[in-house]
């Protein structure tokens, strides 16, 4: 995966979750998320980039659910992050 892109697709939607965390009050959840992006931001390679999906994955599985915006945003980044990561499917040549 190239990290130019997946900071492309996904920054944008990280910097809108930390607005509405921080709209709610929701601090701890909102630093997490602040060094998530940081480190996606930071990634040079696919290598890198593994770190901040993963945390993003695991943050998504151990918060507690809500209703609203943040669950919304959470849902697109981690579907635009499994979008990146899947394998190419395109048929193998012999």
């Amino acid at each position: 995966m190239n990290p130019v892109v997946a900071r492309n697709e996904i920054e944008p939607l990280l910097a809108e979750l930390i607005r509405q965390l921080s709209a709610e009050g929701r601090a701890t959840e909102r630093v997490i998320y602040q060094r998530i992006r940081k480190s996606l931001c930071e990634a040079r390679d696919p290598c890198e980039l593994s770190r901040p999906l993963n945390d993003l994955s695991t943050m998504a599985n151990v918060r507690p659910r809500s209703s609203g915006d943040v669950d919304v945003l959470l849902a697109r980044i981690l579907e635009k992050a499994e979008a990146l990561t899947l394998p190419d499917e395109s048929p193998l040549i012999h």
